[in-house]
């Protein structure tokens, strides 16, 4: 089993595990609350009819809230997630939440995603561009989410950067399991070069240290947060 395919089969568990076990909006857990970087570009934009793409939606964490957000404005949040389980319950809260009519999903890799161009108003990556093949992919999917984007329209883009496993009791250090574990410098790199003629809103890089269990053994999952968020020209 490639590399690639082992970080992809631990984060399918994982997250399986965890959207099983835990609900949406539950207190104590990181899906108690929206991000909130997400929360706050959104309101820089007031568009009828507005279309918004969360990739890497996992069961609506920012998806139902900016589905409340934007419905009185017959706005859609169009949801990708490689997890047909996420997206089955997606749904159901979306029903439960009242904004089932403003929520459109779709079980896909966000990689093989196609964007239409133009299409989108805002678009969300939250924690899931460092779940892409290679570096040329992530290029790729910029570029492609760049192309998708109307004039004026904004990007939030959150990755996991510098990934490191700390084995607690022996302090061995070791690469996380990731499927793209870009150096925060490189990855900083390339967004400047991509989004060099749009309006940088906001980047911020912020050192996180998450204790995991990885066969019963305590692990600090090390990396640092990386929040970069850009508007498209008017042209």
């Amino acid at each position: 089993m490639s590399d690639f395919q082992q970080a992809r089969e631990k984060e399918i568990a994982y997250h399986e595990q965890f959207y099983d076990q835990t609900a949406l909006f539950e207190q104590g857990t990181w899906l108690a609350r929206p991000v909130a970087a997400v929360m706050d570009h959104l309101e820089l934009l007031k568009v009828q009819n507005m279309r918004v793409l969360d990739l890497g939606c996992g069961v609506g964490r920012n998806s139902i809230p900016m589905a409340q957000r934007i419905q009185d404005m017959n706005g859609t949040v169009v949801c990708v997630d490689l997890l047909e389980s996420a997206i089955t319950k997606l749904r159901q809260y979306a029903e439960q939440y009242g904004v089932a009519s403003h929520i459109e999903t779709h079980v896909a890799d966000a990689q093989y995603f196609r964007i239409t161009p133009g299409m989108y108003h805002y678009i969300v990556a939250c924690s899931c561009l460092e779940h892409l093949t290679s570096e040329e992919a992530f290029v790729a999917k910029l570029e492609e989410m760049q192309e998708g984007t109307a004039p004026l329209g904004i990007h939030c883009i959150m990755i996991n950067t510098n990934v490191k496993e700390i084995d607690v009791e022996t302090g061995k250090e070791q690469e996380g399991l990731i499927e793209l574990n870009l150096p925060t410098e490189r990855a900083f790199s390339i967004l400047h070069r991509l989004y060099a003629d749009w309006e940088i809103l906001c980047e911020r890089q912020v050192h996180q240290e998450i204790p995991e269990v990885h066969d019963g053994r305590d692990i600090m999952f090390c990396g640092e947060w990386i929040t970069f968020t850009a508007r498209k020209g008017a042209r």
